[in-house]
Parts: structure tokens; sequence; C-alpha cells
């Protein structure tokens, strides 16, 4: 099997480099990414556990996504009359990231349609991506990586407090980082997630650092909203994240959300294998539509 596993890749690679051109096409290993407008597209190589082998072509279509019922009804109705590919999301630090993606037996792929699929999902995924954002907000997998290379910074200079807390059911960390003399940068979290709340920069005495994160420490065990928007009004802050931690509601939220994409991911994989049909799915989204009271 690893034999025959190995020439698909090989071809699966020579197809690419023809579809694509001048276009970079990326591989590690058994997978392959092309740069493609404000998204990519990714055509990895797999074997199940029976050992068939398939090629799944998926493309981001929005990260960081906040999770709203009108955004998954949307995503559901989207998936009950897409037949190319189906849309599909994965939990990540309290925010959803939506993938458009198929999945494809080698026994059905060909030059021709590895192309067409390939292309036709990187465009989708561009132009959802593009109304998904406008509406429902969330960044492009382009913002994305730009982002995460400013956001790696901090994580360079020298880590010199982590105070972890509780503030009501979930539980909070800031953190300093020493980035060179009276430079310091301040980091929130919630600790379950990772998830930023808070980006801060200082030039001050490291005394006087340490009487703000005091501050703020407080402020969000008290719920006190009027001192952290007069506090951190200059600062890079996400306000959803920020407020849910100050109403309680993060945990609850996520552990509904997190069965909510477990459901709907199930779903979505049996309908992109072709073990159910359209009609199935409806009626199957519909009946978990209606047990979250969507």
């Amino acid at each position: 099997m690893e034999g025959k596993f190995g020439r698909f890749v090989l071809l699966i690679e020579k197809y690419l480099t023809s579809i694509f051109g001048s276009i970079r096409v990326y591989r590690e290993n058994c997978d392959f990414l092309i740069p493609w407008g404000s998204t990519v597209i990714n055509v990895d190589v797999k074997c199940d556990e029976e050992e068939d082998i398939f090629v799944h072509i998926y493309s981001p279509v929005a990260l960081r996504v906040k999770p709203e019922k009108d955004l998954l009804k949307f995503l559901l109705a989207e998936n009950a009359e897409l037949r190319l590919a189906a849309f599909y999301t994965e939990f990540e630090k309290g925010f959803l990231d939506i993938i458009l993606g198929v999945k494809i037996p080698s026994e059905f792929i060909n030059r021709d349609i590895l192309a067409s699929t390939a292309i036709n999902i990187g465009n989708l995924a561009n132009e959802y991506g593009k109304e998904i954002i406008a509406v429902f907000g969330g960044i492009s997998f382009k913002e994305y990586i730009e982002r995460e290379r400013k956001e790696r910074k901090p994580s360079k200079g020298e880590k010199i407090l982590h105070d972890i807390f509780e503030a009501g059911d979930v539980k909070v960390s800031l953190e300093l980082y020493r980035l060179g003399e009276e430079d310091y940068t301040i980091l929130g979290r919630i600790e379950e997630t990772g998830q930023i709340f808070l980006k801060a920069e200082r030039r001050k005495e490291i005394q006087e650092v340490f009487e703000i994160l005091e501050d703020i420490k407080r402020m969000i065990i008290e719920r006190d909203i009027k001192g952290l928007k007069k506090t951190l009004k200059h600062y890079e802050v996400e306000d959803y994240v920020l407020y849910n931690i100050l109403a309680g509601k993060e945990t609850e939220k996520i552990k509904k959300l997190k069965e909510l994409e477990k459901e709907v991911q199930f779903l979505t994989d049996l309908l992109m294998k072709g073990e159910i049909s359209q009609e199935e799915y409806r009626k199957r989204i519909s009946d978990i539509e209606k047990l979250y009271g969507l």
C-alpha cells in the first residue's frame, strides 16, 4: 500500500504543478498548499482505516468568527444547496473557523476533476469569505497569518509574570513580558482557550506596570466595566471576549458550542463521504436546530 500511496502522491503533485503553472505549490509530505486570493487551497492525500486512498480538498472561508445562531443557520442552509462541497466548522479559542471542502476517492481523481474541484473551492471560499466577514465578522486566512506574525512578538520577550485568577466561573491570566529596558507588554487571556482579550504595550518603570496589572485584575474580578473602559481605552481590547468574561457566560457558551460543532461536523463528514443523502442531511440538521433552539 505504501508504494501505491506514494505513487499517487507523486501523481497529485504532478497534476497540481501542471494546473497552477507559475503559482507555487507548497508540499509537506503528502499535503499540498496553494495560495489563492485571501485564502489557500489545501489538497491532502490521505489513507483511511480500510487503506482506501482519498483526496481532501478544502479552503478556509472565514476564521475567528463570533458564533451566532444566524451564522449557523446560514451555513446549514447553504450546505443543503451546495453540490460541489460542504461547509464545516472548527471550534478554536472561543470562535468558529469556517472551512469549505470535499473528500474524493482516489479512483475518481484525474487532472481535470482535480483542477475544476480545487479552483472552484478556492473561488467559492473567497466569495463566501467576503460575504460572511461583511455580515458576521471574522477575518480571512491571509489576515489571520498577518496577525499571527504580529502576535508572536511578545513571546520573544522575557516573561516575568503570569498571574492566573478566577473571574466567576472563568479562569483568566495576565502575562507580563519584558521586551527591553522599561518596555513591556501585557497580555490578557482566557486560560482555558488561550483566547487573547487584551494586548497593552507600556514604556514605564516596572513598579508602575505591576500597579496597572493589579488594577486590571481587581476590576475584572469586581466586574468594574466603567473602570476597565477608562483604563484600557488606549489598548487593543477584544470587547466581545472581555464582556463575556464579565458576564460569566464564557464557560457555558463554550460547552454548548462544542456540542453543537461536534454534531454538525459529524453530519457534514457523512454528507461529504456520500454516506447520507441531502434529504437525510437536512432532516437531521433540522433536528439539531430544534435541540439547540436555533
